[in-house]
């Protein structure tokens, strides 16, 4: 019966923690990761956002999963990325400083308050809290089971000898801990049962201690496991684990060397104890922000970026040409009106995904093949135009071949805006629910079908030789500044993702845009152009 409820109270405790966790996901509106992502930009910020994240959503695992998927396609600096995990691993411990409160004799009172909001409240948020109520109720009932079963155990001859058995052979206790943090994916789960089993009063101070480090280093291998299949992932385990290893290490040899004070002299009860190590093992590990960059070059040593076969790329432009400055001009006009082609298609592929509220599985592998295929163009026509002679051109020829230069080299900035950042804005869009996609959904299109317009302006500008087109480019350059800030203005509560794509469409605006004045600077009114656009008000720029 005793091991029934010991398993029992196993259950209960990690149904009550996933539980726990898509509780606040409702209370939050299930924005958890856009929420996260805003702190990303730089290291503090990132490690505050991860210190409050862990704390609203007490779920070790939970935030490791969200860490690996913002790591991922280096879509935000992993070592951003590494700021965020700590800090939701010292955030996290908040639960488990609750938990070592020891409040059984109040679960009946989270029981009831938690279905009283889940059952009878149709809001999502009030409803959120009832569900995370409920969970913390079933955590502390799972706790109870198990402190009566370890009470009881604890008479057992049998047992009384695992446990000194345990306390003798303190690395195999942690990796008892190791091993049991994996099996149930939660460092919070984990500690929590070894609180439980406190009451049968074979645990010491120091195997608690033990195996709270032993439940961090479980933690770091659930990270390292979860991003193993993809680099930036990758590079995103191995550096938590370079981080609490050592640590880990340090305090293990510490405590086993050094006379530590008696039980109590220190922090509240043994749970307290373990409560407080918990928390200044993760905030000591957040130190390492500090040493964010030597940390990521050792990293980036031991995990190199994968070497790939260059496929052998098919001249596209005879330099037999470059003896004919004006039929250069021509090809080199010719291959990027091609790459304009591609970038619409580019582009097209994740708005027909966003139309269907799906992205297709190859859509992901097409776009890196079209931005790779870009890149070689790029490469091929910059060393090109730098091979054709400067003295030999007309004044036209000449303005068409800076033009093609200068866009040249914001065409790489360009490709990945419209390409691998927007294919993964967009599919972590359509992950949320289905009001918050149909809300931006046409904002989206829209921004699509501007750039799409000012695409067609620009080649038609360049193709025909028609300077007059600039005034149009740049007017409807700053219609289209103002447009997209008075969709973000007038739709406050739209998904991150969505928000992200809207500013990606203004970097391709404001960039896409600056052809104009490299291809009109000697013409006629140029000087007009460009004082009308610097007139413009700060907004629309």
């Amino acid at each position: 019966m005793e091991l029934i409820n010991l398993l029992a109270g196993i259950l209960l405790v990690l149904f009550g923690l996933r539980f726990l966790r898509k509780g606040f996901a409702r209370a939050m509106g299930g924005d958890l990761l856009d929420w996260l992502q805003g702190f990303t930009r730089t290291r503090a910020r990132a490690l505050v956002g991860g210190v409050a994240g862990g704390a609203l959503m007490p779920s070790s695992t939970a935030t490791a999963m969200l860490s690996v998927q913002m790591s991922r396609r280096g879509h935000v600096a992993w070592r951003n990325v590494l700021a965020v995990l700590l800090g939701a691993q010292l955030g996290s411990t908040v639960l488990v400083q609750i938990v070592s409160l020891e409040l059984q004799d109040y679960q009946g009172l989270f029981l009831a308050a938690g279905a009283l909001l889940f059952l009878f409240v149709e809001a999502s948020r009030p409803r959120g809290v009832g569900q995370s109520l409920l969970a913390f109720g079933f955590m502390l009932v799972g706790m109870g089971f198990l402190s009566e079963a370890a009470i009881t155990l604890s008479a057992d001859p049998a047992v009384e000898a695992l446990f000194e058995a345990l306390a003798q052979l303190p690395l195999l206790l942690m990796l008892s801990a190791v091993a049991v943090t994996l099996l149930v994916q939660s460092a919070t789960a984990s500690i929590a049962v070894a609180l439980a089993l406190i009451a049968g009063g074979q645990i010491s101070l120091e195997m608690l201690l033990l195996w709270v480090l032993g439940a961090n280093i479980g933690l770091c291998l659930t990270v390292l496991i979860a991003g193993w299949g993809d680099l930036q992932g990758r590079r995103l385990g191995l550096a938590v684990l370079l981080v609490k290893l050592p640590l880990a290490a340090t305090m293990a040899t510490l405590l086993l060397g050094l006379p530590g004070p008696p039980e109590e002299g220190w922090i509240g009860e043994l749970p307290q104890q373990a409560a407080w190590a918990h928390t200044l093992f993760n905030l000591l590990a957040c130190l390492a922000v500090l040493a964010a960059p030597a940390l990521e070059r050792c990293v980036s040593a031991l995990t190199p970026e994968p070497e790939r076969p260059d496929k052998p790329t098919v001249a596209r432009l005879d330099p037999l040409l470059l003896q004919n400055p004006t039929l250069a001009i021509n090809a080199a006009m010719r291959e990027t009106l091609r790459v304009f082609d591609t970038l619409h298609l580019t582009g097209e592929t994740v708005m027909q995904g966003l139309r269907q509220g799906h992205l297709p599985a190859w859509a992901g592998t097409q776009i890196e093949a079209r931005t790779r295929e870009i890149q070689q163009v790029c490469d091929e026509l910059t060393e090109f135009l730098d091979g054709i002679p400067d003295d030999s051109l007309s004044p036209e020829d000449q303005a068409l071949k800076d033009t093609l230069d200068d866009f040249m080299r914001e065409l790489p900035m360009i490709v990945r805006t419209l390409g691998g950042d927007m294919h993964e804005q967009i599919r972590r869009l359509l992950e949320h629910d289905a009001e918050s996609v149909a809300a931006a959904r046409p904002l989206l299109l829209e921004a699509a079908s501007r750039f799409t317009q000012q695409m067609n302006t620009v080649a038609r500008m360049l193709m025909r030789e028609r300077p007059e087109l600039g005034r149009k480019i740049l007017l409807r350059k700053q219609e289209t500044s103002r447009w997209l800030i008075q969709a973000k203005r007038q739709q406050p509560g739209l998904p991150y993702a969505a928000w992200e794509a809207l500013d990606g469409f203004q970097q391709l605006n404001r960039r896409l845009s600056g052809v104009v004045y490299v291809y009109c600077h000697n013409e006629p009114g140029a000087e007009a152009l460009q004082n009308e656009e610097g007139t413009a008000s700060p907004e629309s720029r």
